[in-house]
């Protein structure tokens, strides 16, 4: 297979791996519902790629996805029997199965690749990538992935879905890491001692036993914005995949009570904000590029 690949969504994630993909030899379309791409349609991106065709969805999780895919002018109508599609995007692990397998008939392959270390991590060539789907096109593509980023950071974990239920799971666990983060540190500046709590988080993240990079993001937003976070919100957005998580433990029969509670933390934090809540948004914005506000 030719270096050569269609990108459809130019978000931050996006347009970061295009940048990278340009880099290293690939000639890279572009597509965007924003106008930022080098083709007007997806129609027209197709068109301008060889077969078989390998196109990558960088598109926000749930119908954005389906329309993509399936709308009157979508890729069902577009690609032909050969033809690769990656999503990359935080797609529920059942829609992705759901795809796949309407992908399948038409033969066409769909691979779900959770994508995971934020848009400077990408720039870095480290992402990690956890990727679902045929294990023979995931063969196939090992060059696309190598380019992306380092040997040790790409896995395949199994057949359809799968890629995607380990991102999910991944994004559970983040949500529950930056929450004891959040709850120490505001233990930590309530604390008789007048503590400076960026020092604090520069010791933490230097030998320490919880050294990781959210103590390092962490020790980064407290030098940018400051220890009170005057500029950031205490109202936490949240994204679907730790509610996913959590509905997904209970219908496997899991327990995860720290999980449910950073994410029962999030729906609250809009009605009540708070030092913590700063903290998690802080962190957001410094791993993934979010918002403060």
């Amino acid at each position: 297979m030719k270096k050569q690949i269609g990108y459809i969504g130019l978000g931050k994630m996006g347009s970061v791996m295009v940048a990278r993909l340009g880099k290293r030899g690939w000639s890279v379309a572009t597509y965007d519902v924003n106008g930022q791409g080098t083709a007007e349609s997806i129609k027209q991106l197709v068109a301008r790629l060889k077969k078989p065709r390998v196109i990558w969805m960088m598109v926000p999780a749930g119908d954005p996805v389906d329309r993509v895919l399936f709308q009157d002018n979508g890729l069902v109508v577009l690609l032909e029997k050969g033809d690769i599609v990656l999503d990359g995007g935080n797609s529920f692990y059942e829609d992705s199965m759901r795809r796949s397998e309407k992908l399948q008939g038409i033969g066409v392959t769909f691979m779900d690749v959770g994508v995971s270390g934020g848009p400077a991590t990408v720039q870095e060539g480290k992402p990690a990538l956890m990727i679902g789907g045929d294990k023979k096109v995931f063969e196939k593509l090992k060059f696309l992935f190598r380019d992306l980023t380092r040997r040790e950071s790409f896995r395949y974990m199994g057949e359809s879905g799968a890629g995607h239920f380990v991102k999910m799971v991944h994004n559970g666990i983040e949500y529950g890491m930056m929450q004891s983060l959040a709850e120490g540190f505001v233990l930590l500046k309530q604390s008789p001692f007048g503590l400076d709590v960026q020092e604090v988080a520069g010791v933490y993240n230097h030998g320490s036993v919880i050294e990781s990079r959210l103590t390092g993001w962490l020790e980064q937003g407290l030098k940018k914005y400051g220890q009170e976070l005057k500029a950031v919100s205490g109202s936490v957005a949240h994204t679907g995949e730790g509610e996913w998580t959590v509905k997904t433990a209970r219908k496997l029969q899991v327990f995860t009570p720290v999980i449910k509670a950073a994410l029962d933390f999030r729906l609250q934090s809009g009605r009540k904000q708070s030092y913590a809540g700063k903290i998690l948004m802080m962190l957001r914005n410094q791993f993934g590029g979010h918002s403060i506000k």
